[in-house]
Protein backbone atom coordinates (compact mmCIF):
# COMPACT_ATOMS: atom_id res chain seq x y z
CA UNK A 1 0.00 0.00 0.00
CA UNK A 2 3.06 2.22 1.11
CA UNK A 3 4.01 2.11 -2.64
CA UNK A 4 1.08 2.60 -4.03
CA UNK A 5 0.45 5.91 -2.45
CA UNK A 6 4.05 7.19 -3.70
CA UNK A 7 3.08 6.13 -7.08
CA UNK A 8 0.02 8.11 -7.19
CA UNK A 9 1.17 11.25 -5.88
CA UNK A 10 3.93 11.64 -8.43
CA UNK A 11 1.20 10.97 -11.45
CA UNK A 12 -0.72 13.36 -9.77
CA UNK A 13 2.05 15.80 -9.12
CA UNK A 14 2.76 15.90 -13.15
CA UNK A 15 -1.63 16.43 -13.85
CA UNK A 16 -1.23 19.63 -11.15
CA UNK A 17 2.40 21.23 -13.02
CA UNK A 18 0.16 20.53 -16.56
CA UNK A 19 -2.11 23.59 -15.58
CA UNK A 20 0.78 26.19 -15.30
CA UNK A 21 1.15 26.84 -19.02
CA UNK A 22 -2.90 27.23 -19.32
CA UNK A 23 -3.88 30.17 -16.63
CA UNK A 24 -2.65 32.32 -14.38
CA UNK A 25 -4.60 32.25 -11.20
CA UNK A 26 -2.99 35.78 -10.19
CA UNK A 27 -4.47 37.33 -13.04
CA UNK A 28 -7.89 35.64 -12.44
CA UNK A 29 -8.03 37.22 -9.43
CA UNK A 30 -7.40 40.57 -9.90
CA UNK A 31 -10.16 40.12 -12.88
CA UNK A 32 -12.96 38.76 -10.48
CA UNK A 33 -11.79 40.99 -7.39
CA UNK A 34 -12.37 44.24 -9.77
CA UNK A 35 -15.78 43.06 -11.49
CA UNK A 36 -17.33 42.36 -7.49
CA UNK A 37 -15.57 45.84 -6.76
CA UNK A 38 -17.50 47.34 -9.43
CA UNK A 39 -20.65 45.66 -9.48
CA UNK A 40 -21.31 43.85 -7.03
CA UNK A 41 -24.56 45.67 -5.44
CA UNK A 42 -23.45 44.82 -1.11
CA UNK A 43 -19.76 45.90 -2.03
CA UNK A 44 -20.71 49.72 -0.41
CA UNK A 45 -22.45 47.77 2.22
CA UNK A 46 -19.43 45.47 2.90
CA UNK A 47 -16.43 47.34 2.31
CA UNK A 48 -16.98 50.69 4.93
CA UNK A 49 -14.89 52.89 6.96
CA UNK A 50 -14.71 49.96 9.92
CA UNK A 51 -14.31 47.13 7.07
CA UNK A 52 -11.28 48.25 4.61
CA UNK A 53 -8.28 47.76 6.69
CA UNK A 54 -9.71 44.70 6.95
CA UNK A 55 -10.76 43.75 3.65
CA UNK A 56 -7.41 44.98 2.39
CA UNK A 57 -5.44 42.95 4.17
CA UNK A 58 -7.69 40.20 2.95
CA UNK A 59 -7.35 40.94 -0.45
CA UNK A 60 -3.54 41.55 -0.01
CA UNK A 61 -2.96 38.25 1.70
CA UNK A 62 -5.15 36.68 -1.71
CA UNK A 63 -3.29 38.20 -3.64
CA UNK A 64 0.33 37.24 -2.38
CA UNK A 65 -1.26 33.20 -2.51
CA UNK A 66 -2.66 33.51 -5.92
CA UNK A 67 1.09 33.94 -7.46
CA UNK A 68 2.16 30.33 -6.02
CA UNK A 69 -0.98 28.20 -6.84
CA UNK A 70 -1.18 26.86 -10.68
CA UNK A 71 -3.95 24.66 -10.54
CA UNK A 72 -7.44 25.81 -11.31
CA UNK A 73 -9.57 24.13 -8.87
CA UNK A 74 -7.19 25.33 -5.48
CA UNK A 75 -7.31 29.00 -7.69
CA UNK A 76 -11.25 28.65 -7.07
CA UNK A 77 -10.88 27.39 -3.55
CA UNK A 78 -8.58 30.31 -3.09
CA UNK A 79 -11.12 32.78 -4.34
CA UNK A 80 -13.82 31.38 -2.62
CA UNK A 81 -11.80 31.52 0.85
CA UNK A 82 -11.54 35.42 -0.49
CA UNK A 83 -15.73 36.11 -1.53
CA UNK A 84 -16.30 34.82 2.54
CA UNK A 85 -15.56 38.38 3.28
CA UNK A 86 -18.95 39.77 1.90
CA UNK A 87 -20.93 36.32 4.00
CA UNK A 88 -23.19 36.04 0.57
CA UNK A 89 -24.30 33.42 -0.70
CA UNK A 90 -25.33 35.15 -4.16
CA UNK A 91 -21.56 35.62 -4.79
CA UNK A 92 -21.39 32.42 -6.41
CA UNK A 93 -18.86 30.52 -8.86
CA UNK A 94 -20.16 28.03 -11.31
CA UNK A 95 -20.95 26.70 -14.87
CA UNK A 96 -21.99 28.59 -17.74
CA UNK A 97 -25.64 28.78 -17.74
CA UNK A 98 -26.45 31.03 -20.60
CA UNK A 99 -23.96 30.01 -23.58
CA UNK A 100 -24.64 25.84 -23.75
CA UNK A 101 -21.73 25.54 -26.13
CA UNK A 102 -19.19 27.32 -24.53
CA UNK A 103 -20.22 25.50 -21.51
CA UNK A 104 -19.69 22.49 -23.58
CA UNK A 105 -16.12 23.49 -24.44
CA UNK A 106 -15.59 24.42 -20.37
CA UNK A 107 -16.91 21.51 -18.92
CA UNK A 108 -14.51 18.77 -21.68
CA UNK A 109 -11.50 21.22 -20.16
CA UNK A 110 -12.93 20.60 -16.08
CA UNK A 111 -13.12 16.90 -17.03
CA UNK A 112 -9.11 16.77 -18.42
CA UNK A 113 -8.01 18.74 -15.63
CA UNK A 114 -9.38 15.91 -13.18
CA UNK A 115 -6.63 14.43 -11.21
CA UNK A 116 -6.37 10.68 -11.82
CA UNK A 117 -4.78 7.19 -10.55
CA UNK A 118 -6.16 3.78 -10.74
CA UNK A 119 -7.14 1.07 -7.39
CA UNK A 120 -6.31 -2.09 -7.76
CA UNK A 121 -8.83 -4.73 -6.47
CA UNK A 122 -6.21 -5.64 -3.69
CA UNK A 123 -6.24 -2.06 -2.72
CA UNK A 124 -10.01 -1.67 -2.40
CA UNK A 125 -10.03 -5.11 -0.20
CA UNK A 126 -7.47 -3.29 2.22
CA UNK A 127 -9.42 -0.11 2.56
CA UNK A 128 -12.24 -1.87 3.62
CA UNK A 129 -10.62 -2.93 6.44
CA UNK A 130 -9.07 -0.06 7.32
CA UNK A 131 -9.63 2.83 10.63
CA UNK A 132 -9.69 6.27 10.72
CA UNK A 133 -10.73 8.76 7.74
CA UNK A 134 -9.48 6.43 5.24
CA UNK A 135 -11.91 3.28 3.74
CA UNK A 136 -15.12 2.98 1.29
CA UNK A 137 -17.83 5.48 1.24
CA UNK A 138 -21.16 5.90 -0.19
CA UNK A 139 -22.30 9.51 -1.29
CA UNK A 140 -26.17 10.03 0.49
CA UNK A 141 -28.01 9.03 -2.71
CA UNK A 142 -25.80 6.04 -4.06
CA UNK A 143 -24.66 7.89 -7.13
CA UNK A 144 -20.92 7.46 -6.11
CA UNK A 145 -19.02 4.66 -4.52
CA UNK A 146 -15.45 6.20 -3.47
CA UNK A 147 -12.11 5.49 -1.74
CA UNK A 148 -10.70 8.13 0.77
CA UNK A 149 -6.93 7.82 0.70
CA UNK A 150 -3.68 9.01 2.01
CA UNK A 151 -2.43 11.61 -0.80
CA UNK A 152 -0.80 14.58 0.32
CA UNK A 153 0.47 17.50 -1.86
CA UNK A 154 0.55 21.13 -1.30
CA UNK A 155 -3.36 21.55 -0.89
CA UNK A 156 -4.41 18.24 0.26
CA UNK A 157 -3.96 15.19 2.85
CA UNK A 158 -6.62 13.26 1.78
CA UNK A 159 -7.96 12.45 -2.02
CA UNK A 160 -11.41 10.63 -2.36
CA UNK A 161 -11.18 8.37 -5.56
CA UNK A 162 -14.10 7.12 -7.77
CA UNK A 163 -14.55 3.73 -7.78
CA UNK A 164 -18.23 3.65 -9.35
CA UNK A 165 -20.66 5.96 -10.37
CA UNK A 166 -23.90 6.47 -11.74
CA UNK A 167 -22.79 9.20 -14.02
CA UNK A 168 -21.13 8.30 -17.59
CA UNK A 169 -18.66 11.33 -17.14
CA UNK A 170 -17.48 10.16 -13.74
CA UNK A 171 -15.20 7.00 -14.41
CA UNK A 172 -12.94 5.02 -11.71
CA UNK A 173 -9.86 6.87 -10.78
CA UNK A 174 -10.46 10.32 -10.84
CA UNK A 175 -10.40 12.60 -7.30
CA UNK A 176 -13.98 14.07 -6.37
CA UNK A 177 -12.80 14.36 -2.95
CA UNK A 178 -9.72 16.75 -1.81
CA UNK A 179 -8.98 17.65 1.76
CA UNK A 180 -6.99 18.34 4.32
CA UNK A 181 -8.04 16.97 8.68
CA UNK A 182 -8.50 19.85 10.88
CA UNK A 183 -9.74 18.10 14.28
CA UNK A 184 -13.48 17.26 13.33
CA UNK A 185 -14.07 18.44 10.59
CA UNK A 186 -11.96 18.52 7.04
CA UNK A 187 -11.61 21.35 4.70
CA UNK A 188 -11.02 21.01 1.31
CA UNK A 189 -12.66 20.55 -2.79
CA UNK A 190 -15.49 18.25 -3.62
CA UNK A 191 -16.29 18.55 -7.43
CA UNK A 192 -19.91 18.71 -8.29
CA UNK A 193 -21.70 17.02 -11.15
CA UNK A 194 -20.45 19.93 -13.74
CA UNK A 195 -16.80 18.89 -12.28
CA UNK A 196 -16.56 22.45 -11.05
CA UNK A 197 -14.76 22.31 -7.34
CA UNK A 198 -17.12 23.38 -4.41
CA UNK A 199 -15.16 24.84 -0.69
CA UNK A 200 -16.45 22.32 1.63
CA UNK A 201 -16.03 22.08 5.20
CA UNK A 202 -17.04 18.37 6.28
CA UNK A 203 -18.04 17.11 9.31
CA UNK A 204 -16.12 13.71 10.75
CA UNK A 205 -18.55 11.56 13.03
CA UNK A 206 -18.79 8.06 13.25
CA UNK A 207 -19.06 6.20 9.89
CA UNK A 208 -19.76 9.31 8.19
CA UNK A 209 -18.03 12.44 6.82
CA UNK A 210 -20.77 14.46 6.05
CA UNK A 211 -22.85 12.90 3.41
CA UNK A 212 -20.65 10.12 2.99
CA UNK A 213 -20.90 7.26 4.12
CA UNK A 214 -18.61 4.19 5.35
CA UNK A 215 -19.60 1.42 3.35
CA UNK A 216 -21.28 -1.72 5.71
CA UNK A 217 -22.58 0.94 8.23
CA UNK A 218 -25.78 1.08 9.81
CA UNK A 219 -28.01 4.39 8.11
CA UNK A 220 -30.28 6.37 9.79
CA UNK A 221 -33.70 5.59 8.51
CA UNK A 222 -34.50 8.78 5.89
CA UNK A 223 -37.64 10.44 5.84
CA UNK A 224 -39.33 9.79 2.61
CA UNK A 225 -39.60 12.23 0.35
CA UNK A 226 -40.43 12.81 -3.58
CA UNK A 227 -37.37 12.69 -5.98
CA UNK A 228 -39.65 14.71 -8.23
CA UNK A 229 -38.94 18.45 -7.91
CA UNK A 230 -43.00 19.66 -8.02
CA UNK A 231 -45.34 17.29 -6.75
CA UNK A 232 -48.16 16.64 -4.89
CA UNK A 233 -50.40 14.17 -2.65
CA UNK A 234 -53.50 13.69 -0.40
CA UNK A 235 -52.24 12.94 3.43
CA UNK A 236 -55.94 12.66 4.35
CA UNK A 237 -59.11 13.53 3.48
CA UNK A 238 -58.50 16.75 5.27
CA UNK A 239 -54.99 17.78 4.42
CA UNK A 240 -53.08 18.60 0.92
CA UNK A 241 -49.42 18.10 0.49
CA UNK A 242 -47.60 20.08 -1.86
CA UNK A 243 -44.05 19.81 -2.62
CA UNK A 244 -42.52 22.86 -4.13
CA UNK A 245 -38.54 22.09 -4.31
CA UNK A 246 -37.61 25.12 -6.66
CA UNK A 247 -39.11 28.34 -7.86
CA UNK A 248 -36.77 28.01 -10.43
CA UNK A 249 -38.46 29.55 -13.83
CA UNK A 250 -37.97 26.37 -15.85
CA UNK A 251 -40.56 24.88 -12.89
CA UNK A 252 -43.36 27.81 -13.71
CA UNK A 253 -45.48 26.30 -15.90
CA UNK A 254 -45.10 22.63 -13.28
CA UNK A 255 -46.25 24.91 -10.19
CA UNK A 256 -49.24 26.53 -12.11
CA UNK A 257 -50.04 23.21 -13.48
CA UNK A 258 -49.85 21.57 -10.21
CA UNK A 259 -52.11 24.31 -8.75
CA UNK A 260 -54.52 23.67 -11.50
CA UNK A 261 -54.87 20.33 -11.28
CA UNK A 262 -55.63 20.39 -7.44
CA UNK A 263 -58.47 23.33 -7.71
CA UNK A 264 -60.74 20.68 -6.70
CA UNK A 265 -58.98 19.99 -3.56
CA UNK A 266 -57.53 23.22 -2.69
CA UNK A 267 -61.18 24.80 -2.32
CA UNK A 268 -62.54 22.25 -0.38
CA UNK A 269 -59.66 21.14 1.46
CA UNK A 270 -59.00 22.77 5.16
CA UNK A 271 -55.55 22.08 5.40
CA UNK A 272 -52.65 22.60 3.07
CA UNK A 273 -49.13 21.53 3.77
CA UNK A 274 -46.18 23.31 1.12
CA UNK A 275 -42.85 21.88 1.27
CA UNK A 276 -40.16 23.80 0.02
CA UNK A 277 -37.15 22.36 1.68
CA UNK A 278 -34.22 23.33 -0.31
CA UNK A 279 -35.97 25.13 -2.98
CA UNK A 280 -33.12 27.56 -3.14
CA UNK A 281 -34.78 30.47 -5.23
CA UNK A 282 -35.38 31.04 -8.46
CA UNK A 283 -38.07 33.92 -10.30
CA UNK A 284 -40.71 35.34 -8.13
CA UNK A 285 -42.96 35.12 -11.08
CA UNK A 286 -42.84 31.47 -10.37
CA UNK A 287 -44.84 31.49 -6.90
CA UNK A 288 -47.92 33.81 -8.49
CA UNK A 289 -50.07 30.64 -8.53
CA UNK A 290 -49.97 30.28 -4.98
CA UNK A 291 -50.69 33.41 -3.33
CA UNK A 292 -54.38 33.22 -3.77
CA UNK A 293 -54.63 30.13 -1.66
CA UNK A 294 -52.22 32.14 1.40
CA UNK A 295 -53.77 35.62 1.37
CA UNK A 296 -55.91 37.15 3.73
CA UNK A 297 -54.60 40.63 3.78
CA UNK A 298 -53.34 43.18 2.17
CA UNK A 299 -49.80 42.50 1.78
CA UNK A 300 -46.58 44.45 1.97
CA UNK A 301 -43.76 44.51 -0.66
CA UNK A 302 -40.69 46.61 -0.22
CA UNK A 303 -38.92 46.45 -3.63
CA UNK A 304 -35.31 46.32 -4.79
CA UNK A 305 -33.00 48.47 -6.33
CA UNK A 306 -30.41 47.33 -9.01
CA UNK A 307 -26.74 48.49 -9.79
CA UNK A 308 -25.89 50.23 -13.00
CA UNK A 309 -22.90 48.91 -14.21
CA UNK A 310 -22.00 47.85 -17.61
CA UNK A 311 -21.27 44.07 -16.74
CA UNK A 312 -24.56 44.62 -14.58
CA UNK A 313 -26.52 45.72 -18.32
CA UNK A 314 -24.90 42.81 -19.64
CA UNK A 315 -25.64 40.13 -17.54
CA UNK A 316 -29.43 41.99 -17.05
CA UNK A 317 -29.75 41.28 -20.96
CA UNK A 318 -28.33 37.80 -21.22
CA UNK A 319 -31.41 36.96 -18.94
CA UNK A 320 -33.12 38.37 -21.29
CA UNK A 321 -32.48 35.98 -24.30
CA UNK A 322 -33.19 33.12 -21.87
CA UNK A 323 -36.18 30.54 -22.56
CA UNK A 324 -38.94 30.58 -19.85
CA UNK A 325 -39.14 34.41 -19.92
CA UNK A 326 -42.94 35.90 -21.51
CA UNK A 327 -42.61 38.44 -23.92
CA UNK A 328 -43.78 41.02 -21.27
CA UNK A 329 -41.18 40.12 -19.17
CA UNK A 330 -38.38 40.18 -21.76
CA UNK A 331 -40.24 43.62 -22.16
CA UNK A 332 -39.88 44.45 -18.32
CA UNK A 333 -35.73 43.68 -18.59
CA UNK A 334 -35.44 45.89 -21.95
CA UNK A 335 -37.37 48.77 -20.04
CA UNK A 336 -34.80 48.06 -17.28
CA UNK A 337 -31.41 48.05 -18.84
CA UNK A 338 -32.70 51.28 -20.70
CA UNK A 339 -32.62 53.15 -17.72
CA UNK A 340 -29.51 51.60 -16.31
CA UNK A 341 -27.94 53.02 -18.95
CA UNK A 342 -29.03 56.17 -18.68
CA UNK A 343 -27.72 56.21 -14.76
CA UNK A 344 -24.24 54.16 -14.99
CA UNK A 345 -22.86 54.14 -11.67
CA UNK A 346 -25.94 54.16 -9.97
CA UNK A 347 -29.05 52.52 -7.86
CA UNK A 348 -31.95 52.42 -10.23
CA UNK A 349 -35.58 50.98 -8.85
CA UNK A 350 -36.84 47.55 -9.95
CA UNK A 351 -40.11 48.12 -8.63
CA UNK A 352 -41.41 50.36 -6.35
CA UNK A 353 -42.70 49.57 -2.80
CA UNK A 354 -46.21 48.33 -2.63
CA UNK A 355 -49.08 47.28 -1.23
CA UNK A 356 -50.62 43.81 -2.53
CA UNK A 357 -54.45 43.43 -2.25
CA UNK A 358 -56.83 40.63 -3.79
CA UNK A 359 -60.22 40.96 -3.95
CA UNK A 360 -61.32 38.17 -2.68
CA UNK A 361 -60.17 35.57 0.18
CA UNK A 362 -59.92 31.67 -0.27
CA UNK A 363 -61.91 30.21 2.54
CA UNK A 364 -60.33 27.51 1.58
CA UNK A 365 -57.58 26.22 2.85
CA UNK A 366 -58.02 27.55 6.18
CA UNK A 367 -54.61 26.80 7.48
CA UNK A 368 -51.44 26.14 5.84
CA UNK A 369 -48.34 24.74 7.07
CA UNK A 370 -45.09 25.55 4.99
CA UNK A 371 -42.42 23.09 5.88
CA UNK A 372 -38.59 25.03 5.57
CA UNK A 373 -35.08 24.07 6.33
CA UNK A 374 -31.58 25.81 6.01
CA UNK A 375 -31.70 25.48 2.03
CA UNK A 376 -34.38 27.74 1.56
CA UNK A 377 -33.09 31.11 -0.19
CA UNK A 378 -33.43 33.53 -2.74
CA UNK A 379 -36.51 33.95 -4.08
CA UNK A 380 -38.07 31.07 -1.74
CA UNK A 381 -37.50 33.32 1.19
CA UNK A 382 -39.03 36.47 -0.89
CA UNK A 383 -41.71 33.93 -0.91
CA UNK A 384 -41.76 33.48 2.87
CA UNK A 385 -41.91 37.18 3.51
CA UNK A 386 -45.09 37.07 1.69
CA UNK A 387 -46.47 34.48 3.12
CA UNK A 388 -46.01 35.28 6.99
CA UNK A 389 -48.08 38.03 6.35
CA UNK A 390 -50.78 35.68 6.02
CA UNK A 391 -53.11 34.10 9.56
CA UNK A 392 -53.36 31.38 7.74
CA UNK A 393 -49.66 30.42 7.56
CA UNK A 394 -47.57 28.60 9.65
CA UNK A 395 -43.78 27.92 8.91
CA UNK A 396 -42.56 24.95 10.74
CA UNK A 397 -38.85 23.38 10.70
CA UNK A 398 -35.61 25.41 10.57
CA UNK A 399 -33.94 28.78 10.00
CA UNK A 400 -33.69 29.19 6.63
CA UNK A 401 -30.53 30.20 4.33
CA UNK A 402 -30.73 34.03 5.01
CA UNK A 403 -29.73 34.87 1.37
CA UNK A 404 -32.31 37.20 0.09
CA UNK A 405 -31.15 41.21 0.77
CA UNK A 406 -28.70 41.18 -2.49
CA UNK A 407 -30.44 39.27 -5.04
CA UNK A 408 -30.83 38.76 -9.00
CA UNK A 409 -27.82 37.19 -10.12
CA UNK A 410 -25.70 37.87 -13.00
CA UNK A 411 -22.48 36.69 -14.07
CA UNK A 412 -19.33 36.86 -16.14
CA UNK A 413 -16.67 34.07 -17.45
CA UNK A 414 -13.01 33.87 -15.75
CA UNK A 415 -10.58 35.69 -18.30
CA UNK A 416 -9.61 32.20 -18.97
CA UNK A 417 -10.81 29.37 -16.69
CA UNK A 418 -13.74 27.55 -17.52
CA UNK A 419 -15.82 28.90 -14.93
CA UNK A 420 -18.69 31.72 -14.53
CA UNK A 421 -18.30 35.03 -11.51
CA UNK A 422 -22.13 35.20 -10.53
CA UNK A 423 -22.98 37.88 -8.01
CA UNK A 424 -25.74 40.14 -6.81
CA UNK A 425 -26.72 42.87 -8.91
CA UNK A 426 -29.76 44.15 -6.80
CA UNK A 427 -30.29 45.45 -3.37
CA UNK A 428 -33.36 45.15 -0.79
CA UNK A 429 -34.42 48.89 0.36
CA UNK A 430 -35.42 46.35 3.33
CA UNK A 431 -32.38 46.93 4.43
CA UNK A 432 -32.77 50.56 4.65
CA UNK A 433 -35.68 49.71 7.64
CA UNK A 434 -33.98 47.26 9.46
CA UNK A 435 -35.44 44.48 7.84
CA UNK A 436 -32.27 42.57 6.39
CA UNK A 437 -31.87 38.85 6.56
CA UNK A 438 -28.87 38.03 5.32
CA UNK A 439 -27.09 35.80 7.51
CA UNK A 440 -29.59 35.47 9.43
CA UNK A 441 -32.83 33.81 8.05
CA UNK A 442 -36.55 33.18 8.32
CA UNK A 443 -37.27 31.80 11.68
CA UNK A 444 -39.88 29.10 11.78
CA UNK A 445 -42.62 29.45 14.33
CA UNK A 446 -42.11 25.69 15.45
CA UNK A 447 -38.87 24.02 15.47
CA UNK A 448 -38.66 20.65 13.79
CA UNK A 449 -34.91 18.55 14.27
CA UNK A 450 -33.35 16.17 11.78
CA UNK A 451 -35.18 13.45 13.53
CA UNK A 452 -38.44 14.08 12.82
CA UNK A 453 -40.22 13.14 10.08
CA UNK A 454 -41.85 16.41 9.23
CA UNK A 455 -44.61 15.78 6.59
CA UNK A 456 -45.70 13.75 9.35
CA UNK A 457 -45.20 16.21 12.04
CA UNK A 458 -46.77 18.95 9.42
CA UNK A 459 -49.77 16.67 9.40
CA UNK A 460 -50.25 15.93 12.75
CA UNK A 461 -49.80 19.71 13.66
CA UNK A 462 -52.04 21.40 11.32
CA UNK A 463 -54.77 18.32 11.79
CA UNK A 464 -54.85 19.24 15.88
CA UNK A 465 -53.77 22.97 16.83
CA UNK A 466 -56.06 25.69 16.13
CA UNK A 467 -54.85 29.07 14.14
Amino acid sequence: MKLFFITSLLVLSISVQSYAQDCNCNEEFIQIKNKIEKSYAGFRDKVTRKTKVEYDQHSKLTLDQSKLITKPAYCLDLINNWLTFFKDGHIQIGRNRIAKEKENIGLQRRIKDIDFFKLSDSDILTLQRSKGLTGIYWNEDSTFRIAVVKNKNSFRDYAGVIISSKLKEWTPGMVILEFKQNSDTIKGIEYDKYFIPISVSLQIKRNTLSKWQRENTKKGIPEVISKNVIDGKLLSENTLYMKIGSFNQNFAKDIDSLFKANKANLNKMPNLVLDLRNNGGGADFSYKPIVPYLYTNTIKLIGPDVLSTDDNIAGWEAVATTDGLSAGQKTSIHELTKKMEQNKGKMVSINEDRNLSIDSISLFPKKVIILINKHCGSSAEEFLLLAKQSTKVTLMGEHTAGILDYANIRGSEFSCMPYMIYWATSRSRRIDVGLGIDNIGIKPDVNLTEKEDWVKQAKHYVETHGK
